[in-house]
């Protein structure tokens, strides 16, 4: 595992006037302080040798005042430099500067700050060690020019300097974890929001998948009804082309059969009559319908009912056909339209229950009510097939537009365990 340092901050930008005006704002303060806490150490000096102090000390501070003006003039431009080693070494040697200067203390107190910002621990103890190693060796060489040995106030002096040297530091250390603690929090709250506009991104492609899964939905929907009222077109149009003909043929024979007798005259006057009227019931149920060319099937007829039937039986299918109210007999007489539609339905019902309820059998009612006609198949489902969803549906939608367009509807459901589908349409 590979540990690293906490990042440093970044350099203030040269380019700034502010902040070369805070550089100079640094350079003059620390230059005029120090210049203060020298003079003070200078008169002291005066006054305790009363103004003629040994050469060594004058220049002892001689050094001090060099050392102090270069430090202080350079701590400020050195905020300039980015965090690395030229900027650890220069703002050492002001830190070091501060054991031979007492003029250059403001200027270590500055340096020392920035390097506890950079919150390294190899650099405070190389700048404790650096300050209070140079500060004892000064304090040595100043006992040895005024010819005394070290005592306790050059011990309590050392821990003094120590401790000053901390401060900084430790403050640094403070502002340092701060500044990484809220880029930190800056850095969380962007990528909160980051996420937030990933998760609202994905939920708006959530909507539009799901919106296109509808649209989908309801296109293959309408093309279903589309198909299914195309069908149901090109059934009537079977059937009126035969009232057509009949009508036709008998109007033919009136036209050219001069001999006939009224009574001949009056049944055939009559049979036109009735296909005509039918003809004309049956074309207002598909004005609204589109005609396809490809996949005619025979006009179903009444038989058919019963065929279709049988035909299932012939494959192994279990299919019970109950009439209640209603004969084969009494659909002679009804609208073709209605004769066509029970029989696709019927197909219908039947081959979904192949699919979904392979053997299990199924009972179909077809009854009459007053002015309407209704049919009812149920059958009962597998447990497979309870909890499954793979079939479209548009088999059963196809039942429904059918029953629809003649006036009626369809509906189906799961009944407990049985699955069963009601359709009627007036009679």
């Amino acid at each position: 595992m590979t540990v690293t340092a906490p990042p440093a901050p970044a350099a203030p930008s040269v380019r700034s006037v502010r902040q070369w005006a805070t550089a100079v704002a640094q350079s003059l303060v620390c230059t005029a302080l120090g210049f203060l806490f020298f003079l003070i150490n200078f008169g002291m000096l005066l006054e305790e040798f009363s103004h003629n102090p040994p050469e060594g000390l004058l220049g002892m501070y001689g050094v001090d005042a060099l050392v102090g003006v270069v430090a202080t003039l350079a701590i400020g431009p050195l905020r300039f430099v980015p965090p690395g080693r030229w900027h650890s070494a220069a703002h050492l040697l002001v830190a070091t500067a501060a054991g031979i200067s007492g003029w250059a203390w403001v200027a270590a107190a500055i340096g020392m700050y920035r390097l506890g910002v950079r919150r390294r621990l190899v650099l405070d103890v190389v700048a404790v060690l650096l300050v209070s190693g140079m500060s004892l060796a000064t304090m040595v060489l100043d006992t040895r020019i005024r010819g005394t040995d070290p005592g306790m106030l050059e011990l309590t002096t050392m821990g003094i300097i120590v401790v000053l040297a901390l401060v900084p530091l430790l403050l640094g250390h403070v502002v340092g974890t701060r500044t990484e603690l809220l880029a930190s929090l800056r850095e969380h709250a962007a990528s909160a929001d980051r996420e937030r506009e990933a998760a609202q991104l994905a939920r708006d492609a959530a909507e539009r998948e799901a919106a296109a899964l509808v649209r989908e939905r309801d296109a293959d929907d309408a093309r279903v009804r589309a198909e299914e009222r195309s069908a149901l077109a090109r059934d009537m149009h079977d059937s009126i082309s035969h009232h057509l003909a009949t009508i036709a043929m008998h109007a033919g024979a009136m036209s050219y059969r001069d001999d006939l007798p009224v009574t001949e005259l009056r049944r055939s006057a009559g049979t036109v009559r009735d296909a005509a009227q039918q003809a004309n019931r049956e074309l207002r149920t598909v004005l609204m319908t589109l005609r396809t060319t490809g996949g005619d099937t025979p006009l179903a007829t009444v038989p058919t009912l019963a065929d279709v039937v049988q035909r299932c039986r012939e494959e192994g299918q279990d299919v019970d056909l109950t009439w209640v109210g209603l004969t084969p007999e009494d659909l002679e007489g009804a609208d073709r339209s209605t004769v066509v539609t029970l029989a696709r339905i019927l197909t219908e019902i039947t081959t979904n229950a192949a699919k979904h309820a392979p053997g299990a059998p199924l009972a179909i009612t077809l009854s009459r009510a007053d002015h309407t006609v209704h049919l009812h198949a149920s059958n009962p489902l597998p447990a497979s097939a309870l909890h499954a969803s793979t079939s479209t549906g548009h088999g059963l939608l196809g039942v429904q537009e059918r029953a629809r367009l003649l006036g009626g509807d369809a509906k189906h459901r799961v009944h407990e365990d049985s699955f069963e589908v009601e359709a009627w349409m007036p009679w």
